[in-house]
């Protein structure tokens, strides 16, 4: 994406043309009641120079002329010419019909009646503009490719609901066993679908947010913050902002801890296959379809004490030793940042959102993984307390599992730029709400086929589920490698999206520099590789990050916005809504309190 910042002659055009693509073409005269086919001679009242205090546009169109003078009137006049689209709304210049044959005439047949619908309510073009900050669809949308969208860009339902499931299905889905493990089994599942309730109600306020409040934006084109800073000021804007960049950070460093993991667990798996009579890649034919799960925390035990000797010893290896310069919380998070931070200085991260795509396969293969393991395992599960594999049906512990889950539901800061792709904007209820019960299906699934098949006490589940089988097991190596790929190619628009959110609010614009991004990139790189070396703790993170954020994002503003919003339109708030809508901001205050207690 080369620039987000666009023009009122830009509706209906793909926000991710270039730069170099819009410097190359051409502007032409349209009247003040829209672009109807306009002669070159003809002037329009509202575009004269001498006409004080009106804003002059300038549009990114294509124009098409028939002669050189033509060319010389129009370059004479394209300073107050934003927009000529010579085809007419679907008429010949005889005024008989004419059919629209390629896809760039039906999106510059679409621009013109908006531009003149927009001209009509907005003659001066001084209230309804594009906001500079929005952020393209594209970025989210699971297919983001021109073959699945009409020709006037818009999606249909059925890449919508993917692009919203896909959207929640992160890294949470790694950590839904370990704290499901935390709730206990049966008070584990029943929060995860009362949470995914209360994150569908307090998204679809957010949804319905921007409607009928003259932002001075278009309001399909608008963002939650900018609904925030109508109705609370320049407080609610920086609330929203720095609450949403914070979610992304909150990611961003997740993200880390799971790459390096992964990155170092292949590491292993290829240097052990290397050796002399290595075993550790077993061949499928010679699987033996045993249930093979060990314990992290009675592994790293045994294993550290033993370690921290051996560093002491006088025959322990030298300090270019495979195990000196490959340590998970020592030099694979430096490795990682040394090979990922070229990708994150692009000024345009379209490339990467051919590979969202990923997403869904990273998502059917973790399911298809934790059915496999649990047909190896079979069902695990005893009520006996005395048992190994006793089951607890409820635990003190569960607000581990509603802090993970407000972040796995998290899709408050995202969910208008998806459905501004929408073709039919009336399903954007029922799309959301298909969504949110595909997600809220994949966690509990995962969380329960792992949960039940597991062969041990559940205490040994780890934060990332992976970590449960070892560097030989096909599936787990296979899932891991291709995870890292995945992650790789998602961490770039992540980061896209802080500095975007970060430069626009400091500096007016997504790019401010190349050596602040680069600054910028580096300070968070820095954090990102900290936390990897020194508190690798995925659940930990997971869970303090959603309490903190989901108070606010999913939790506080979509209620008090919709309160406000409800006072404004219709001048009375019922004594129900009050409370149904402060009782929950009260859970999300409750759940970010419950995480320093347990």
């Amino acid at each position: 994406m080369s620039s987000i910042k666009q023009s009122p002659g830009s509706y209906g055009r793909s926000p991710l043309l270039s730069a170099k693509s819009r410097r190359g073409r051409r502007r032409g005269p349209m009247s003040s009641y829209g672009a109807i086919g306009a002669e070159n001679d003809e002037v329009d009242a509202f575009l004269s120079d001498d006409r004080p205090g009106i804003r002059r546009v300038a549009s990114s169109s294509r124009i098409r002329t028939t002669s050189e003078s033509s060319r010389a009137r129009s370059d004479s006049r394209t300073d107050r010419r934003p927009y000529l689209y010579t085809g007419g709304l679907g008429l010949s210049r005889d005024g008989s019909t004419q059919s629209l044959t390629t896809d760039e005439e039906h999106r510059d047949h679409a621009m013109a009646i908006r531009y003149r619908l927009f001209n009509r309510l907005d003659p001066g073009g001084e209230t309804l503009r594009m906001p500079d900050h929005v952020v393209p669809p594209d970025l989210f949308s699971v297919l983001p490719f021109d073959d699945f969208k009409d020709a006037s860009g818009k999606q249909s339902s059925f890449v919508t609901i993917f692009s919203i499931w896909n959207t929640m299905m992160g890294t949470s889905l790694l950590a839904m066993p370990w704290a499901m493990q935390q709730a206990g089994f049966g008070l584990g599942i029943f929060l995860i679908i009362a949470v995914a309730g209360i994150s569908l109600y307090t998204a679809y306020r957010v949804v319905q947010s921007p409607q009928n409040l003259p932002l001075g934006v278009d309001p399909s084109l608008a963002e939650f913050s900018d609904v925030c800073k109508y109705l609370f000021g320049k407080p609610g804007e920086i609330v929203a902002v720095l609450f949403s960049i914070a979610v992304l950070l909150g990611g961003v460093m997740v993200y880390w801890v799971l790459m390096s993991n992964f990155l170092f667990y292949t590491g292993n798996v290829v240097y052990e296959a290397l050796q002399p009579n290595s075993s550790t890649i077993p061949i499928m034919e010679n699987k033996t379809w045993t249930c093979d799960v060990y314990c992290p925390e009675q592994f790293n035990q045994a294993l550290w004490p033993e370690k921290f000797n051996e560093f002491f010893a006088e025959d322990s290896p030298g300090p270019w030793s495979f195990d000196k310069l490959w340590q998970l919380q020592g030099t694979v998070p430096i490795y990682l940042a040394v090979f990922t931070f070229p990708l994150m200085n692009f000024k345009s991260p379209t490339f990467f959102t051919k590979f969202n795509v990923l997403g869904t396969i990273s998502v059917l293969y973790l399911i298809v993984f934790t059915t496999s393991k649990l047909v190896e395992c079979g069902f695990n599960i005893s009520f006996d307390p005395a048992s190994k594999n006793y089951a607890q049906i409820a635990n003190w512990r569960f607000p581990a599992l509603t802090g993970t889950l407000t972040l796995s539901y998290f899709i408050h800061n995202a969910v208008l730029t998806i459905l501004r792709s929408q073709k039919k904007p009336e399903n954007n209820a029922r799309d959301l709400s298909i969504g949110f019960f595909l997600a809220c299906f994949c966690y509990v699934s995962i969380g329960f086929m792992f949960y039940a098949a597991f062969p041990v006490q559940r205490s040994c589940i780890s934060d990332n589920f992976l970590n449960n089988f070892g560097s030989g097991d096909v599936l787990s190596s296979t899932a891991r490698l291709f995870l890292l790929f995945q992650m790789i190619t998602v961490l770039p628009l992540l980061m896209f999206l802080v500095r975007s959110q970060i430069s626009y609010y400091v500096y007016g614009k997504t790019w401010p520099s190349f050596t602040v991004v680069l600054v910028l990139n580096v300070t968070i790189i820095t954090i990102a590789v900290l936390v990897a070396m020194f508190y690798p703790h995925v659940g930990s993170l997971l869970r303090y990050v959603g309490a903190v954020s989901g108070l606010v994002y999913v939790f506080a503003l979509p209620c008090l916005v919709y309160l406000r919003r409800c006072k404004l339109l219709t001048g009375q708030v019922s004594k129900t809504q009050t409370y149904v809508h402060y009782g929950i901001i009260a859970l999300g205050a409750a759940n970010l309190v419950a995480q320093f207690v347990i």
